[in-house]
């Protein structure tokens, strides 16, 4: 009965959906219509972001999607009565300063740096390219929890500026705590992000 009861404990132990936690991500990338701004851009920089990753509303399309996850609903999208910052999203949309880029609430488990998936986000217009059609966003946001849960953004977003298109990025790594929302801040775009369990 012992020995049952160890092997059990050291399955649990063993398997790393039980060492992550479950939360609620919501996620609002926006452009800005009007930005302003004297910075000089390197007009050189190409997309970066993780190879392995999970889509929002096709999880199963990941061969490193954990099956037990997926089968709890992990990645899908949550109804709009979930969304919180939908309401924010319509007063900025309003001001006609702002317009939507990507725009997603899912549950999904968050654990360790290696064992949590990246999310692959992408939105925005099509833009045709002399290297083919590109997504105005693209990139992807890496979840992970130590004592804290963390986010790593990888976002892309292609702009205009002097008649030439070129990518900017946010890259810039936070600690979540509590119920807020916290914003990540560019001159030509901006994303909200609130995790709550």
């Amino acid at each position: 009965m012992l020995r049952a009861l160890l092997l059990v404990v050291l399955a649990l132990v063993a398997n790393p959906g039980f060492a992550q936690s479950w939360y609620k991500v919501e996620v609002l990338i926006f452009a800005r219509n009007h930005p302003a701004s004297e910075e000089q851009w390197n007009t050189g920089l190409q997309p970066r972001y993780a190879a392995q990753s999970v889509t929002i509303g096709k999880p199963e399309a990941s061969e490193l999607a954990d099956p037990a996850a997926l089968a709890r609903g992990a990645w899908q999208p949550l109804p709009q009565d979930d969304e919180v910052l939908r309401y924010m999203l319509e007063r900025m949309e309003g001001t006609g300063d702002y317009r939507e880029l990507y725009h997603a609430a899912w549950r999904q488990p968050i654990g360790d740096k290696g064992e949590t998936l990246p999310v692959y986000v992408r939105g925005g217009q099509t833009l045709p390219t002399e290297e083919g059609d590109v997504p105005e966003l693209e990139g992807t946001l890496q979840f992970h929890k130590s004592r804290y849960v963390h986010v790593d953004p990888r976002i892309w977003f292609n702009t205009a500026g002097s008649d030439e298109r070129f990518y900017v990025d946010i890259s810039e790594s936070r600690r979540l705590t509590g119920h807020q929302v916290y914003y990540f801040d560019h001159p030509m775009f901006g994303m909200l992000v609130r995790v709550t369990r």
